[in-house]
Formats: C-alpha cells, structure tokens, sequence
C-alpha cells in the first residue's frame, strides 16, 4: 500500500462541550469540555479528530509523491500512520472514492477556505417536517423567549444625524410586478404545469440568449442575470414531478439549446420522495410540479479565478441574480414560486452523480400553480412601509 497526505487541510482548536456518558459516571453533568484538534480536509464530509503527535507526523509526508506504508512506519510509530489512514488523512492508493475527491482538489484551483467550507458545509438526511413534528424547531416566540428580540430591523449607524429625505420615486407596472412577488407555501399538488410557462420559465431564467469569443477557448456568455465574469458557472437541473409533455423524472438543462438532457426516469412516487429529500423536508414545497437544483461548476468558476478569496461569493450572488430573475418572471406568469438553500446537499449530488468538488448544489427553486387552500403562513398580509414623500 502507498501513502500520501490530502493537499489540503485546516485544523481547529476545538473546545465545545459535547456529551460523554463516561462522566456521568464519575459524578459530572455529562458534558466533556476538554480541548480538541479537529482536521477538516476537503475529500471528507465530516472532521477527524487527532493528536498532535499526528500532525507532526502529517508534516513530514508528501502531499505529492507516493510513499509504501512500511517505508513510512520505519521512522514513525505504526499506530499514529494507523490512526491518520482510519481517520482518512493518510490517503491510500487503493481507495479510489478518496484518491478521486482528492484530486479533485488539486486540479481545481479553489480558495482552500472555500473547498473546506463546501466540502464540510453540506447537509446529509435533513428532514425538517420530522423535527418540525418531534418539536426540535423554535417558534419565533421560543426563540425570542430564549435569546431575546432580533435586532432591529430599522438599522441607523448615526441616530443623531438627519436624515436626507429622497424624491418621491416614480411609479410604473414594474412596481407592481415587484409587489406581487412572494415565496410561495402552498402549491397545488395537483395541477399540472403546462408547457409553454414551464418552456418559458426555463428560457427566460436559465436559458443563454448570447455568447462572445473572449479567445480560442475563452467563451462569454450572455443569460438575462448577471454572472461574474460572463462565465455562468451555474448549471440547472429540472426535477419534474407534474409538467404536461414530461415524464417524472430528472433532467438537465441544456442553456444553449434550450432543451432538456434526460437523466433519470422515475415514477411519481419516487419523483415526490427525491423533492421531500432534495429540500430537506420542508413539506410546504412537497406539491410544487417542479424543481430546479442550480449546481456551481467549480472547474469553469475557477478556471477564470484561480484560488480566488471572492470567487465562491461570486457562484453564490449568480444564484441569487437568477432566482430573482426567476421570482418575477413566475410572478409575470401568475405562479407561485420559492427559492431555498436549505437542501439535502449529499441527497442532490447522490441523485444527479454529480463530479465530487468539481460541481455541487447551491440552491433550489420551484414554481407552479398556487393551492386555494392556505395550509402553511406566507407573507400575504404584512403593514406598509410607506415613506412620507412615496406618494
């Protein structure tokens, strides 16, 4: 078996209270507060705790040449190399899931405080209709009883000044498309979605009306959002559950086409089940007849911005240019729609095999037809804010 280190890893001093049923034993709360290191490394999911004995010997292996485990245990004691492979820090040659996720990391040039990020920030089997039920979620009331009023939503840095009032703005039906727009609860969890809002919905969000060749190999490319750098780095991916024309199933969206790429077929209930794990069980999203899961391809994002502290910022405001462009687009069409980034992450890429570390989900939106039935609160009855000079 041959060795090597991860290319990249972050530790942490960790010193959080967390349960030890041993201490209880001994006549303590429960709780063990003792210090940690915990080593976060990009091709796992989950933090390794280790000694320093451990990282003294991470740092005299190669992150790049391969080493046989017996030349290495010669110089160090075989059951730190032993704990270093089972806490997946050592990567050996055979485990080729591991070997993949790590060289991914080293083809792509990430921010490496962005790759950990990314790579521990996921969610695995979220289900928050289930904590809903066994009552592990605070109400607003709970959470203002337990840590007091939210900060202040009217913010002033300088309450002393005087405020400069604006001119009156000016009014147009642009204004009213903006107010009509909401996050929707409550689809109808029968209706179908026809084909021409679904087609253009998916041309006028994710669809590219546009490229320019910066250079041989270099290619801009124009959508109705914004995008850093032209790249467009955002890919979409359509889980269809009730769409005239389609069957159930996944499918990928094919921008310059304006087609889709079929995935996946599945049944109706399958369909249901993947939108219940993809959104992490917040059932008031179950009935909506679509899906679409924008993944950032982290391979074209950082071919442009190579180990770039803002680049990860930048995938993150185009999924949130294109989910606006997509709520006033639904408004347009008189449907209903949401956008979430609280996602089953693991589900996701389970579900569209996506390229571990090279794409991965950000944030998921949906749209259709409203239910008339008003099961789960929206923000439908609110008090104005109505400056004096608004007219």
């Amino acid at each position: 078996m041959r060795l090597r280190r991860c290319t990249h890893l972050m530790v942490e001093l960790d010193q959080e209270p967390r349960f030890e049923f041993s201490t209880l034993l001994s006549g303590g709360d429960g709780l063990d507060r003792s210090p940690r290191w915990r080593a976060y490394a990009p091709h796992l999911t989950e933090p390794a705790t280790i000694g320093l004995e451990a990282l003294a010997l991470l740092q005299t292996v190669s992150r790049d040449d391969w080493v046989a485990r017996e030349d290495l245990e010669r110089g160090q004691a075989a059951d730190v190399v032993a704990a270093l492979l089972a806490a997946g820090l050592l990567i050996p040659d055979s485990d080729a899931e591991a070997v993949a996720r790590d060289q991914a990391a080293r083809d792509i040039a990430w921010w490496p405080p962005a790759l950990i990020a990314h790579a521990h920030g996921g969610w695995g089997d979220v289900d928050i209709q289930a904590r809903n039920q066994s009552g592990l979620m605070l109400s607003s009331q709970q959470m203002v009883d337990a840590f007091g009023a939210a900060p202040e939503p009217a913010y002033r840095r300088s309450p002393a000044a005087e405020p400069v009032a604006l001119a009156a703005p000016a009014r147009s039906d642009f204004d009213e498309l903006l107010a009509a727009r909401r996050t929707c609860r409550n689809f109808d969890g029968a209706a179908v979605l026809g084909r021409t809002d679904f087609a253009t919905m998916m041309r006028r969000v994710w669809g590219a009306i546009g490229t320019r060749e910066l250079a041989p190999g270099a290619v801009a490319v124009k959508k109705n959002s914004p995008a850093g750098g032209g790249l467009h780095a955002v890919e979409a991916y359509v889980l269809v559950q009730r769409v005239e024309g389609l069957a159930p199933g996944i499918y990928h969206y094919l921008a310059m086409e304006h087609a889709l790429e079929p995935l996946r077929t599945l049944t109706a209930e399958d369909a249901a089940s993947w939108a219940h794990r993809f959104v992490a069980g917040q059932d008031w999203f179950n009935n909506a007849p679509v899906m679409v899961v924008m993944t950032a391809r982290f391979d074209r994002l950082f071919w442009k911005y190579r180990r770039h502290t803002k680049a990860w910022r930048v995938v993150h405001l185009d999924v949130g240019h294109l989910s606006q462009t997509m709520y006033l687009s639904a408004t347009e069409r008189g449907l209903g729609c949401f956008v979430t980034a609280a996602i089953n992450d693991r589900a996701v890429e389970e579900a569209l095999a996506l390229p571990a570390l090279r794409e991965g989900p950000i944030a998921i939106v949906g749209f259709g037809a409203r239910s008339g039935e008003v099961r789960t609160m929206e923000l439908e009855v609110f008090e104005p804010v109505r400056p004096a000079n608004a007219g």
